[in-house]
């Protein structure tokens, strides 16, 4: 399976979700490709930094850097190889993001409860919307990321996204965790930093699940692209 973990709004988090769920899948023993599409290099630092200090959690997990169409045609090449391929492709709308969107089964999109980021719903929507002429079996699922613990935010953002038409709801969420952050600058996931944090661990494997323990389809019962 293809994965991008995709969005055109800086700062929600998508290297972070893209190296979590990617150490989660080596976890399961699987061959993943790791692709840093995003010009600032942080899911390359990540995984540079987890193979120095974390050799055995790198043995099943490649890293690479595409940018442009290579992040099409360099994936359809590579992906062969391996059990899955995970795409992050940085805050804008690119050539990357593109190029990798028309090879993905999936499109991931981290939402942080915030009006910036939600504002750009539309636009993402728009993007899909011009992507499924050449991959139309594109599925998108917006999730919460960095949720608070309580308060309307939350319930705001989620009927937002709702509301916009080719882009899935899906419950999991990841909250606002100071061990997201705090695993990534060590190259690790937040089912590998010690102390452990199990409500983040929790909320992981809950998005792990989702993801990859069931069938890329859409929820009937959400609206967007069936």
């Amino acid at each position: 399976m293809i994965v991008v973990i995709g969005g055109i709004k800086g700062g929600a988090g998508k290297s972070t979700v893209a190296a979590n769920l990617a150490a989660r899948r080596v976890a399961d023993g699987d061959d993943v490709l790791l692709v840093d599409g995003d010009e600032q290099e942080t899911t390359t630092l990540w995984a540079s930094t987890r193979s120095e200090h974390y050799p055995e959690g790198s043995q099943k997990l490649t890293c690479v850097q595409l940018r442009g169409r290579a992040a099409r045609d360099e994936v359809l090449k590579l992906a062969p190889r391996y059990e899955d391929v995970i795409i992050d492709v940085g805050g804008r709308d690119t050539t990357t993001q593109r190029a990798a969107l028309t090879v993905a089964h999936l499109v991931l999109l981290p939402m942080p409860p915030r009006g910036p980021d939600i504002w750009t719903l539309e636009k993402v929507a728009a993007l899909l919307d011009e992507v499924r002429t050449v991959n139309p079996d594109l599925k998108a699922w917006a999730f919460l990321n960095r949720a608070d613990a309580s308060g309307r935010d939350n319930e705001d953002a989620m009927q937002i996204i709702q509301e916009t038409p080719g882009i899935d709801l899906i419950a999991p969420r990841l909250g606002d965790r100071k061990s997201f952050p705090n695993a990534h600058t060590q190259g690790l996931a937040v089912t590998e930093i010690k102390p452990r944090d199990h409500k983040a661990v929790e909320e992981l494997e809950t998005l792990y699940q989702y993801c990859f323990g069931t069938k890329i389809v859409s929820n009937p019962n959400q609206k967007g692209t069936k």
